[in-house]
């Protein structure tokens, strides 16, 4: 009996609390937590602080799992083993589980009152350790119960009732802490609306976002173990664990993607394209290639200095070295390199300056998603399809600059635009954006070409192929995070259309009659045509 007066004077000198607030407060699980207030003492204890302590959270004990969450010491063993075995005699069906009104039963009706009996189940209970998530485990247990807190702070009609499977009386807040988490039920619904929602989801990393939202779509089946239409902590730690790499992956540079998108438009569409965001491999090949321009200005800036009698810089506007092999001649045509390297040549650092920046700024946006391989495709069709179209309406004209590409890498993210559109994050902005600019881009083509007293020498039909390249290569190559039918169609349009009219304009180049169209050809040496720049230049 000296035990049953330890436990009535334990709980006396307890303060008299029968109500929790509805919502737990949020804190790391303890190893070892006490029973939680209960009535005056009439009785030595309520039955219900002592089913809480071995309680699983669904309405049902397994007698099986109460051993492991019993710490074993010297002087509790036999009260260990004692109340197993009552446990047993509580479960009269032999299930291995003992149910919310079984025990009430066993525990009022059949245990004598001040009974050793008694005592022992409440010396098991006070001994049950509110054990916490292993150390691996907590990152995910935390997030569950942001997750949880989120969901009571906010009742819907989606939330489980758990009136459908426990009694009225039966009061799921007074659970241990970790129990209380572990065992809540989370429709998918709500956990799309946390995450869209919720502050603290910011700090999930996007691919485990990702993760989450995608188990949270239709078919979210696959993580419904149970199948009962929602989301428990087993389910979710399942689901959700991710490799250490997969979680450090959440880099500054989605980080910076994410900032700036509303917390509602973070969707799972645009946190899968913004996943694609990657450094790995480095998104070198535009940036090669501006550098390859960058090397070949100075060459030419150098070289066409020594070729002049007086000292001069290459100015804002030229001179351009024409006498180069790698300039479009229109005299040259047969030099099918031409209708390429001329991008690599510049007429004055503004021009050279124009193209760098944007090229870099544009082409190493679209390489981060969408690899190297394909910006690259995209820029080289933007090149050639921009010399064919020049050579053809303006057959007698030099051609030098990468503009055609250029002009292909940012029209490309109007392909990208119309591919993605669902998953890419202020896409009306952008549409409005990328058509500003193809207004004032045609625009100023117009005016130049027809209206201004002195026009440029601006290859203005290598800029429209080059945008023409850029949206239908673009829209075939690029990556479409999530194809319909009628966009795989339109992409076989798309690519059909480019190669049509390079195939023309290819024939047309080969066929167009010179003098009458296009110049003579002229097969001088190399040497004579730096000479004769030479002389033109010092006149």
């Amino acid at each position: 009996m000296e035990i049953h007066m330890d436990e009535a004077d334990f709980f006396r000198s307890r303060d008299d609390r029968s109500e929790f607030s509805p919502t737990p407060i949020i804190m790391q699980p303890s190893r070892r937590q006490l029973l939680p207030p209960m009535k005056a003492p009439t009785d030595l204890v309520d039955w219900q602080d002592v089913w809480y302590r071995f309680d699983n959270g669904r309405g049902q004990i397994a007698i099986s799992a109460i051993a492991e969450r019993i710490p074993r010491t010297t002087n509790n063993t036999q009260a260990v083993l004692r109340a197993l075995k009552l446990l047993n005699e509580a479960d009269p069906g032999g299930t291995g589980y003992v149910t919310y009104k079984d025990f009430e039963h066993f525990y009022n009706n059949i245990l004598p009152d001040n009974s050793w009996e008694r005592g022992v189940l409440v010396r098991a209970a006070l001994d049950v350790v509110d054990e916490g998530p292993e150390p691996l485990e907590e990152p995910y247990f935390n997030t569950w119960m942001q997750l949880v807190s989120y969901v009571h702070s906010k009742p819907s009609y989606y939330d489980f009732n758990w009136h459908r499977i426990l009694p009225y009386s039966y009061n799921r807040n007074r659970l241990l802490h970790y129990v209380f988490y572990r065992s809540e039920l989370v429709h998918p619904a709500r956990l799309k609306e946390w995450i869209y929602h919720a502050k603290e989801a910011d700090t999930l990393p996007n691919a485990v976002a990702i993760q989450l939202l995608g188990k949270a779509e239709i078919p979210f089946q696959e993580a419904d173990i149970n199948q009962d239409g929602f989301l428990e902590y087993e389910e979710f730690l399942r689901f959700v664990k991710l490799s250490n790499a997969a979680r450090t992956r959440s880099t500054v540079l989605r980080r910076g993607a994410l900032a700036v998108i509303p917390r509602a438009e973070r969707t799972l569409e645009t946190r899968r394209y913004i996943e694609e965001y990657s450094c790995c491999p480095p998104p070198l090949c535009m940036l090669v290639i501006t550098l390859v321009e960058l090397v070949m200005f100075i060459y030419y800036a150098i070289d066409m200095n020594s070729l002049l009698d007086m000292t001069i810089l290459v100015g804002p506007r030229g001179p351009c070295p024409l006498y180069s092999p790698l300039v479009y001649n229109p005299a040259r045509r047969y030099e099918a390199w031409r209708y390429i390297s001329y991008a690599l040549i510049h007429s004055g650092w503004v021009h050279l300056v124009n193209n760098l920046i944007v090229q870099v700024v544009l082409g190493v946006l679209l390489e981060l998603v969408h690899k190297w391989w394909r910006v690259l495709l995209i820029y080289l069709s933007g090149v050639v399809l921009g010399a064919v179209l020049h050579s053809l309406f303006t057959p007698g004209s030099y051609l030098a600059g990468a503009s055609g590409g250029v002009y292909a890498v940012e029209y490309a993210h109007l392909g990208n635009l119309f591919l993605n559109w669902s998953e890419m994050e202020a896409n009306w902005a952008q549409l409005i954006v990328m058509l500003i600019i193809i207004s004032l881009d045609f625009g100023y083509a117009f005016w130049d070409t027809y209206l201004a007293a002195t026009p440029s020498h601006t290859g203005h039909m290598a800029h429209f192929g080059g945008a023409l390249a850029g949206v239908l290569v673009g829209v075939f190559v690029l990556r479409n995070l999530r194809k319909e039918k009628w966009e795989r169609i339109f992409q076989w349009i798309s690519i059909a259309v480019f190669f049509a009219v390079v195939i023309v304009g290819i024939i047309l180049n080969c066929t167009l009659p010179s003098p009458q169209y296009y110049p003579e050809n002229d097969y001088t040496s190399f040497d004579k045509l730096k000479n004769d720049w030479k002389l033109m230049m010092n006149q």
